[in-house]
């Protein structure tokens, strides 16, 4: 059975520049790995920047997510 896709599946394409631009440190073997799930994003971000809380805080991550993802809504 298949699932409908969350927002950061719809444009997910879009969705990897933007996490690239904001995280540099994750990689495109990186965004593999995380294939647009959300909890993904979120460990590799903690596992990448491993100290700052203001970078790691999963609210500071799903709220950038969340302002992105409302911006393509509006656009597309």
């Amino acid at each position: 059975m298949k699932t409908t896709p969350n927002r950061l599946q719809t444009h997910w394409e879009l969705v990897k520049e933007f996490l690239q631009k904001e995280w540099p440190r994750i990689t495109d073997f990186d965004l593999q790995e995380i294939d647009g799930e959300y909890d993904r994003i979120v460990l590799k971000i903690k596992e990448l920047y491993d100290g700052p809380i203001w970078i790691t805080q999963e609210a500071g991550i799903k709220d950038r997510l969340q302002k992105f993802l409302n911006g393509l809504d509006g656009i597309l």
